[in-house]
């Protein structure tokens, strides 16, 4: 009566039938999966997971160790994370090492900041040759800026017939001779007299390993490697008694900076001042920090600390504390006025022109005190040098003498202990504070978790060949 659809019929057939062996393919590998989750809470070592799945246990106590286990690991995560952190965050402790004469002392380093800084019969030629249309102004002009920097920028007269971008050069070119005799307590030492250019100016550095990273034949080759053939440092013993240096007719009169060899001077170190024919001299004593092997390994995050090759500035080819804090100015000499001082190495940032420094000459205490209006500090991440030297200043003594300007320090007390970073929490206290929290919680050790792994591998692997 009816026409016969055999295809028809024959499409739903084939569909209920492909249905059928997906369904029956999807409960294999669901059974599958249930059986070997059930062997591995049967046969695991963590203690707990084999009541989930006792035959005939009633579902309340099932439930009951399922909470057990769940708040087991979540204090396990937790006191993990904990100590984790704190392996990140504070694994270093600082001691103090009191054996005198088991370690040598950093002789002090200065940096000498002459106050004159034009030589008159060169600063007379550059005018005469100039061309300038107000000579006297030219020459007012040229002296503000030598003596230019974050505390008398307003001093700066308008004058727009030299570029911003020769204000160094410049600077540099008329610069005086600095040729003073330096003497040395010691024998067989020979310390060189390193030119670097400063926030202060140009000064002239002895006994630093950094100061030739700012030195102008430095910047002039735009060179960024690391100096690896020079610097010698000079270190002095207990045994050696009294140690000084002296610089011997020093041109001028001048500022002057002791620091440790891994560090600069910047605007806000504290100085020194003697005028011309005044014999000046400072004796000090040391206080050191250094870094042990052990916890050089760390990363910076963990020891709080950089070492020189740590470098994260883009400004320096070099890391240390008070270079970090001239990259902070800077960063706001270009939030303030969109130009950063000519004496800084220049990447691609506008050099400020007598405009630019009468701005920053409004914020003054921010830049060298890098604290806001209100008292808050900037916000700079400096963090300080691993191995670092401060002096302590024991005596200062200033008076006139007929033989011209002189500079003598030196140390005659030495320091009877120096501090050491050290690690307190290391990575193998990390590994048994986890494992003892494993063990306190879980019952669980090493063998656990590589049971762990061998079920998500190997057995896993053959558990599914066997089909």
């Amino acid at each position: 009566m009816f026409p016969a659809r055999t295809f028809q019929t024959k499409l739903i057939e084939d569909d209920s039938e492909r249905k059928t062996i997906k369904k029956n393919f999807l409960q294999t590998v669901i059974h599958k999966v249930k059986d070997y989750i059930v062997l591995f809470l049967e046969t695991s070592s963590i203690h707990g997971l084999n009541h989930l799945v006792v035959v005939g246990r009633h579902p309340f106590e099932v439930f009951l160790w399922l909470f057990m286990v769940i708040i087991s690991v979540f204090g396990t995560v937790i006191l993990s994370k904990t100590t984790w952190s704190r392996y990140q965050s504070s694994p270093t402790v600082v001691s103090m090492d009191r054996d005198m004469f088991a370690w040598n002392t950093t002789f002090p380093c200065i940096t000498l900041c002459p106050t004159k800084k034009l030589d008159p019969t060169k600063l007379t030629n550059y005018i005469r040759n100039a061309n300038a249309t107000d000579p006297d102004e030219l020459r007012e002009f040229i002296t503000a800026l030598a003596k230019a920097n974050f505390e008398n920028f307003n001093t700066v007269p308008y004058y727009h017939e030299i570029s911003p971008d020769r204000y160094l050069e410049l600077i540099l070119s008329l610069a005086p001779p600095f040729a003073p005799s330096l003497t040395i307590g010691a024998s067989g030492i020979n310390l060189q007299i390193e030119p670097t250019i400063t926030e202060m100016g140009l000064c002239y550095a002895i006994n630093s390993k950094v100061a030739v990273y700012n030195s102008p034949k430095y910047r002039a080759a735009n060179r960024w490697d690391i100096v690896t053939t020079k610097n010698f440092t000079f270190f002095v013993h207990p045994l050696d008694g009294e140690v000084f240096a002296q610089l011997n007719n020093i041109s001028s009169s001048y500022e002057v900076y002791i620091h440790g060899p891994l560090e600069v001077p910047d605007i806000s170190t504290k100085r020194h001042y003697a005028d011309e024919n005044y014999y000046m001299k400072i004796y000090v004593t040391a206080m050191t920090v250094y870094t042990s092997p052990e916890a050089a390994k760390l990363s910076v995050a963990q020891r709080r600390c950089r070492f020189l090759h740590e470098n994260s500035l883009k400004h320096n080819s070099v890391y240390t504390y008070n270079m970090c804090r001239m990259e902070c100015r800077l960063r706001l000499c270009l939030k303030y006025c969109k130009c950063v001082p000519f004496f800084y190495r220049n990447g691609k940032e506008k050099i400020c022109d007598v405009e630019g420094m009468q701005c920053l000459a409004k914020y003054k205490d921010d830049l060298i005190k890098l604290r806001t209006k209100d008292g808050r500090k900037v916000s700079c991440e400096c963090l300080p040098i691993c191995d670092d030297v401060n002096y302590i200043v024991q005596s200062h003594a200033l008076h006139e003498w007929f033989l011209g300007t002189f500079f003598q320090w030196g140390i005659v007390t030495y320091p009877r202990m120096r501090y050491r970073r050290d690690i307190i929490f290391g990575f193998t206290d990390v590994l048994v504070a986890v494992g003892g929290m494993a063990g306190l919680f879980l019952g669980c050790s090493v063998l656990s978790f590589m049971e762990i792994v061998y079920f998500l591998t190997l057995r896993l692997f053959w558990y599914t060949r066997r089909g």
